[in-house]
């Protein structure tokens, strides 16, 4: 069975080499988890459950990023956050019941909602043990990163462009060699986007600009000077969400059907190239 390369434990939280023992980390089953809830919630919402369809993508990140922690430990992480995946929890449980209340909002209460959930997600990333020195630079990260997503996920390839986002950050995070649970938390985000894309939904901007802020605060480089393979990582997978529909129009014609999809891992296969070339550069 697949398995994650872990390095030494010494310089991690309790908490987190606790959980980097646990042995589910060592596989693949969290995102498989992640995909197959997405794929279960989207169905039951194309059967006609539409509220449902919304929240596909943050219900299997949700889903997902709690089966990468212990299940005794999985509660009490939404609660009182303390390292790694813990604080991803709360922002996809909020984003989830946002999506199951997003087929009644109407007007400014639907154009809200984003930064709402932006700002929530930014303060509890923020309030986290390792970010409170610097909350508000913290913050302001974490919200800038979710408005420019949400500014990019338009009416077109909404789920293309969330999808092109986590593959290129899980890919540039490999090529960096970031730290092996923030790898896993990004295949998650990967296998809820790529099930509820499949579907016609999408992983909530949000998730991602959650997922972006806390992977960079892990590497201990959140908004500080210097630029290391991990933070072009994460910025790189910001512009991936631009990306696909400009490659989608200049070969959707050629390739049909196959388009969509082509443009999503031709996105995520160049910034992870690039990524590699930069991390390269920068070791010289």
């Amino acid at each position: 069975m697949p398995s994650f390369h872990l390095p030494s434990l010494s310089s991690l939280p309790g908490r987190a080499e606790a959980l980097l023992h646990d042995a589910v980390l060592h596989a693949y089953a969290p995102p498989l988890v992640a995909l197959g809830v997405a794929l279960a919630i989207g169905a039951i919402g194309k059967a006609g459950v539409r509220p449902l369809l919304a929240a596909a993508g943050a219900g299997g990140a949700l889903v997902g990023w709690a089966a990468l922690l212990p299940m005794t430990a999985a509660l009490p992480a939404v609660l009182i956050p303390r390292a790694m995946p813990d604080f991803l929890l709360l922002p996809a449980l909020v984003a989830m019941l946002a999506g199951l209340a997003t087929p009644w909002l109407r007007g400014r209460a639907e154009r809200w909602l984003p930064v709402a959930l932006a700002a929530l997600a930014g303060w509890w990333l923020a309030g986290s043990m390792p970010a409170r020195a610097e909350f508000w630079r913290v913050w302001l990260a974490v919200g800038v990163a979710a408005w420019l997503l949400t500014r990019a996920a338009g009416p077109l390839a909404v789920g293309g462009r969330m999808l092109a986002a986590a593959l290129a950050l899980w890919g540039g995070l490999l090529m960096a060699g970031a730290s092996p649970v923030w790898i896993a938390a990004a295949l998650v985000a990967v296998a809820a986007a790529a099930g509820a894309w499949c579907l016609g939904a999408a992983l909530p901007p949000v998730l991602m600009a959650a997922v972006l802020g806390a992977t960079v605060l892990g590497a201990g480089r959140l908004v500080r000077a210097g630029l290391n393979a991990t933070d072009l990582a994460c910025l790189l997978a910001l512009g991936a969400a631009w990306l696909p529909p400009w490659i989608e129009a200049r070969l959707g014609r050629r390739l049909g059907r196959a388009g969509p999809a082509t443009a999503v891992l031709g996105t995520a296969a160049l910034a992870t190239t690039a990524v590699w070339l930069g991390g390269r550069l920068m070791h010289k």
